[in-house]
């Protein structure tokens, strides 16, 4: 077991901002005013970029605490 493992959290938010992009999608079927239009555009759209930030950083983040704990169990070994 990894003592330091951010799979499971990126999993769960990479499946929780696929859930909300499709309930939105339901959600604009009903909902077609300026309103749904400023939300959309103010509120969900800068989510997209910053999620796939995230979860980048995320795996990047995943690597390096690998190596480190790869290195802690094999002291001397360069």
């Amino acid at each position: 077991m990894r003592v330091a493992d951010l799979s499971v959290d990126s999993t769960k938010l990479y499946k929780a901002h696929v859930e909300l992009i499709q309930a939105w999608e339901l959600t604009k079927e009903h909902w077609r005013d300026d309103n749904a239009q400023n939300f959309e555009d103010n509120h969900l759209a800068p989510l997209d970029p910053l999620v796939k930030m995230l979860l980048d950083a995320t795996n990047r983040l995943n690597e390096v605490f690998a190596r480190v704990e790869r290195e802690l169990a094999s002291p001397g070994q360069d």
